[in-house]
């Protein structure tokens, strides 16, 4: 097995994750992360999926912001397509984000960028579950 072809799976998997993730699962990753990956082996073929939920590991906070919207939402301030999101903490925010389709894409964009910059991370990751 090979640690970089892995990787690279992994990699794929996560981008997978984020473009096909629900609205309210993007909010849970923003709130909370909690992106957990899984490996499996069957003969030569290696299987990577990810899953929201299950055991912390290394990569459960990736995308994680505790509720504070991405840095995309500084470029579009009070814009009439944006709208003004509600203050942070604000109950009606989780709400305002699931009904706003360009917010939900800020947020991919963004996590696609995290699991992009995050490459070492994804490595040491693959490396633990490797070496386990």
């Amino acid at each position: 097995m090979d640690q970089e072809i892995i990787t690279e799976g992994l990699k794929r998997a996560l981008e997978s994750w984020v473009r096909h993730a629900s609205a309210e699962q993007l909010w849970r990753v923003l709130q909370t992360g909690g992106l957990s990956p899984s490996i499996a082996v069957d003969g030569d073929a290696v299987h990577v999926r990810v899953d929201l939920g299950g055991p912390l590991n290394p990569l459960s906070e990736l995308g994680r912001t505790d509720g504070r919207l991405p840095i995309t939402e500084a470029f579009l301030g009070e814009s009439a397509i944006w709208g003004k999101p509600p203050p942070q903490g604000d109950e009606t925010r989780e709400q305002w984000f699931l009904a706003s389709e360009l917010a939900q894409e800020h947020a991919r964009q963004f996590l696609l960028a995290e699991v992009g910059e995050k490459r070492e991370l994804l490595s040491r990751f693959v490396e633990g579950w490797m070496a386990g």
